[in-house]
Protein backbone atom coordinates (compact mmCIF):
# COMPACT_ATOMS: atom_id res chain seq x y z
CA UNK A 1 0.00 0.00 0.00
CA UNK A 2 2.43 2.41 0.72
CA UNK A 3 4.30 1.77 -2.65
CA UNK A 4 1.37 2.11 -4.60
CA UNK A 5 1.12 5.97 -2.67
CA UNK A 6 4.62 6.92 -3.25
CA UNK A 7 3.81 6.17 -6.76
CA UNK A 8 0.27 7.90 -7.09
CA UNK A 9 2.50 10.71 -5.72
CA UNK A 10 5.47 11.00 -8.03
CA UNK A 11 3.33 13.03 -10.56
CA UNK A 12 2.93 15.89 -8.11
CA UNK A 13 6.29 15.88 -6.97
CA UNK A 14 7.57 15.71 -10.15
CA UNK A 15 5.64 18.76 -11.71
CA UNK A 16 6.68 20.74 -8.81
CA UNK A 17 10.08 19.92 -8.79
CA UNK A 18 10.14 20.95 -12.86
CA UNK A 19 8.20 23.85 -12.34
CA UNK A 20 11.00 25.08 -9.76
CA UNK A 21 14.10 24.57 -11.37
CA UNK A 22 12.88 25.35 -14.93
CA UNK A 23 12.27 29.05 -15.99
CA UNK A 24 8.82 30.46 -16.33
CA UNK A 25 6.02 29.85 -18.74
CA UNK A 26 6.75 31.19 -22.58
CA UNK A 27 10.33 31.44 -21.56
CA UNK A 28 11.38 28.11 -22.87
CA UNK A 29 8.89 28.74 -25.67
CA UNK A 30 10.82 29.41 -28.76
CA UNK A 31 14.08 26.75 -27.43
CA UNK A 32 11.35 24.04 -27.79
CA UNK A 33 10.75 21.18 -30.42
CA UNK A 34 7.58 19.35 -31.07
CA UNK A 35 9.54 16.47 -30.43
CA UNK A 36 9.99 18.26 -27.04
CA UNK A 37 7.45 19.80 -26.54
CA UNK A 38 5.57 16.10 -27.06
CA UNK A 39 8.14 14.22 -24.30
CA UNK A 40 7.43 17.26 -21.99
CA UNK A 41 4.31 16.37 -21.78
CA UNK A 42 3.88 12.56 -22.39
CA UNK A 43 6.04 12.05 -19.48
CA UNK A 44 4.40 14.68 -17.66
CA UNK A 45 0.94 15.46 -18.62
CA UNK A 46 -0.02 19.21 -19.23
CA UNK A 47 4.14 19.94 -18.44
CA UNK A 48 4.52 21.37 -22.08
CA UNK A 49 1.44 23.47 -21.88
CA UNK A 50 2.56 25.21 -18.60
CA UNK A 51 5.90 26.33 -20.58
CA UNK A 52 3.87 26.99 -23.61
CA UNK A 53 1.54 29.96 -21.85
CA UNK A 54 -1.63 27.34 -22.17
CA UNK A 55 -1.79 27.04 -18.34
CA UNK A 56 -5.75 26.04 -19.05
CA UNK A 57 -4.60 23.07 -20.77
CA UNK A 58 -1.64 22.65 -18.22
CA UNK A 59 -4.67 22.04 -15.55
CA UNK A 60 -6.81 20.28 -17.70
CA UNK A 61 -4.43 17.23 -18.40
CA UNK A 62 -3.17 17.23 -14.63
CA UNK A 63 -5.72 17.23 -13.46
CA UNK A 64 -6.74 14.34 -14.95
CA UNK A 65 -3.83 12.58 -14.57
CA UNK A 66 -4.66 13.01 -11.03
CA UNK A 67 -7.98 12.00 -10.92
CA UNK A 68 -6.70 8.99 -12.62
CA UNK A 69 -4.75 8.42 -10.41
CA UNK A 70 -6.80 8.70 -7.19
CA UNK A 71 -9.44 6.37 -9.20
CA UNK A 72 -6.50 3.61 -9.21
CA UNK A 73 -5.56 3.96 -5.67
CA UNK A 74 -9.36 4.03 -4.39
CA UNK A 75 -9.87 0.68 -6.66
CA UNK A 76 -6.67 -1.41 -5.60
CA UNK A 77 -7.47 -0.05 -1.52
CA UNK A 78 -11.50 -1.70 -2.56
CA UNK A 79 -9.86 -4.34 -4.56
CA UNK A 80 -7.68 -5.62 -1.05
CA UNK A 81 -10.79 -4.81 0.86
CA UNK A 82 -13.32 -7.56 -0.68
CA UNK A 83 -10.47 -10.11 -1.03
CA UNK A 84 -10.34 -9.97 2.66
CA UNK A 85 -14.29 -10.17 3.39
CA UNK A 86 -14.18 -13.35 1.65
CA UNK A 87 -10.91 -14.34 3.23
CA UNK A 88 -12.65 -13.83 6.26
CA UNK A 89 -16.32 -15.28 4.93
CA UNK A 90 -14.69 -18.76 3.83
CA UNK A 91 -12.94 -19.28 7.37
CA UNK A 92 -16.03 -18.12 9.32
CA UNK A 93 -19.17 -20.10 7.26
CA UNK A 94 -16.48 -22.95 5.55
CA UNK A 95 -13.67 -24.39 7.59
CA UNK A 96 -11.07 -22.80 4.74
CA UNK A 97 -8.52 -19.92 4.36
CA UNK A 98 -8.41 -19.22 0.94
CA UNK A 99 -5.82 -16.43 1.11
CA UNK A 100 -3.13 -16.95 -1.52
CA UNK A 101 -4.80 -19.65 -3.46
CA UNK A 102 -5.28 -19.43 -7.06
CA UNK A 103 -8.08 -18.62 -9.37
CA UNK A 104 -9.14 -22.10 -9.87
CA UNK A 105 -9.02 -22.81 -6.59
CA UNK A 106 -11.39 -19.91 -5.87
CA UNK A 107 -13.65 -20.51 -8.12
CA UNK A 108 -13.98 -24.33 -6.77
CA UNK A 109 -15.11 -22.44 -3.45
CA UNK A 110 -17.45 -20.32 -4.88
CA UNK A 111 -19.33 -23.26 -7.20
CA UNK A 112 -19.60 -25.73 -5.12
CA UNK A 113 -21.29 -26.49 -1.87
CA UNK A 114 -17.99 -28.84 -0.65
CA UNK A 115 -15.24 -30.09 -1.77
CA UNK A 116 -16.62 -33.66 -1.30
CA UNK A 117 -18.90 -32.16 -4.46
CA UNK A 118 -16.08 -30.47 -6.31
CA UNK A 119 -13.82 -34.08 -6.32
CA UNK A 120 -16.94 -36.13 -7.34
CA UNK A 121 -17.96 -33.94 -10.15
CA UNK A 122 -14.17 -33.78 -11.26
CA UNK A 123 -14.05 -37.49 -10.91
CA UNK A 124 -16.91 -37.67 -13.74
CA UNK A 125 -15.61 -35.25 -15.48
CA UNK A 126 -11.78 -35.79 -15.91
CA UNK A 127 -9.24 -38.12 -16.03
CA UNK A 128 -6.75 -36.82 -14.36
CA UNK A 129 -8.78 -34.57 -12.14
CA UNK A 130 -7.43 -31.71 -9.91
CA UNK A 131 -8.85 -32.09 -6.62
CA UNK A 132 -8.65 -30.39 -3.36
CA UNK A 133 -8.40 -32.31 0.03
CA UNK A 134 -7.01 -32.03 3.80
CA UNK A 135 -6.05 -28.11 4.29
CA UNK A 136 -7.84 -26.98 1.41
CA UNK A 137 -10.97 -29.36 1.91
CA UNK A 138 -14.09 -27.14 2.41
CA UNK A 139 -17.59 -27.28 3.43
CA UNK A 140 -20.13 -24.12 3.32
CA UNK A 141 -22.42 -24.53 6.62
CA UNK A 142 -25.25 -23.00 3.95
CA UNK A 143 -25.89 -22.41 0.13
CA UNK A 144 -26.63 -18.46 0.81
CA UNK A 145 -23.35 -18.24 2.36
CA UNK A 146 -21.49 -19.62 -0.67
CA UNK A 147 -23.36 -17.48 -2.68
CA UNK A 148 -22.51 -14.22 -0.77
CA UNK A 149 -18.65 -15.60 -1.20
CA UNK A 150 -18.91 -15.43 -4.93
CA UNK A 151 -20.46 -12.43 -4.92
CA UNK A 152 -18.01 -10.85 -2.84
CA UNK A 153 -15.09 -12.27 -5.29
CA UNK A 154 -17.10 -11.36 -8.56
CA UNK A 155 -16.71 -7.41 -6.83
CA UNK A 156 -12.82 -8.04 -6.22
CA UNK A 157 -12.92 -8.96 -10.14
CA UNK A 158 -14.96 -5.91 -10.94
CA UNK A 159 -12.41 -3.50 -8.85
CA UNK A 160 -9.50 -5.48 -11.01
CA UNK A 161 -11.08 -4.75 -13.92
CA UNK A 162 -11.43 -0.77 -12.81
CA UNK A 163 -7.49 -0.73 -12.66
CA UNK A 164 -6.90 -1.76 -15.78
CA UNK A 165 -9.33 0.91 -16.71
CA UNK A 166 -7.48 3.70 -15.06
CA UNK A 167 -3.94 2.04 -16.14
CA UNK A 168 -5.00 2.60 -19.78
CA UNK A 169 -6.81 5.85 -19.16
CA UNK A 170 -3.49 7.13 -18.06
CA UNK A 171 -1.33 5.85 -21.33
CA UNK A 172 -4.40 7.75 -23.02
CA UNK A 173 -3.85 10.85 -21.28
CA UNK A 174 0.13 10.92 -21.58
CA UNK A 175 -0.40 10.77 -25.13
CA UNK A 176 -3.04 12.94 -26.21
CA UNK A 177 -0.94 15.79 -23.79
CA UNK A 178 2.09 14.68 -25.78
CA UNK A 179 0.11 14.86 -28.98
CA UNK A 180 -1.85 18.52 -28.12
CA UNK A 181 2.17 19.66 -26.95
CA UNK A 182 3.23 19.17 -29.58
CA UNK A 183 0.52 20.75 -32.28
CA UNK A 184 0.46 23.44 -29.72
CA UNK A 185 4.13 24.44 -30.45
CA UNK A 186 3.64 23.96 -34.29
CA UNK A 187 0.66 26.29 -34.34
CA UNK A 188 2.96 28.50 -31.81
CA UNK A 189 5.86 28.14 -34.11
CA UNK A 190 3.79 29.06 -37.38
CA UNK A 191 2.44 32.11 -35.81
CA UNK A 192 6.17 33.25 -35.05
CA UNK A 193 7.09 34.29 -38.94
CA UNK A 194 5.84 37.61 -39.24
CA UNK A 195 6.44 39.82 -42.49
CA UNK A 196 6.11 43.66 -41.95
CA UNK A 197 6.08 46.58 -44.52
CA UNK A 198 7.41 49.93 -43.59
CA UNK A 199 7.26 53.16 -45.21
CA UNK A 200 10.62 54.55 -45.81
CA UNK A 201 12.32 57.47 -47.43
CA UNK A 202 11.78 56.42 -51.04
CA UNK A 203 10.31 53.60 -51.41
CA UNK A 204 8.75 50.30 -49.11
CA UNK A 205 10.71 48.13 -46.72
CA UNK A 206 9.94 44.69 -46.06
CA UNK A 207 10.68 42.86 -43.01
CA UNK A 208 10.57 39.07 -42.14
CA UNK A 209 10.71 37.84 -38.97
CA UNK A 210 10.88 34.24 -37.93
CA UNK A 211 11.39 32.73 -34.38
CA UNK A 212 13.15 29.47 -34.33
Amino acid sequence: MISLMKKIGLYPVLFIVLLVHSPGPGQCEKNMTNMKAFLMSFAVPGLAQYYQGSGGYAKLFFTTELAIWSGYYYNHMMKNARAQDYYAYAVLHAGVNPSGAGTSYLNAIGAYNSSFDYNGYMHQRSTEPVLYSGSKAWNWDAEENRLRFRNLRERELDYENNLKYCIAGAVLNHFISGLHASKLNQKSASHAQVITVNVLDGGLGATYIRSF
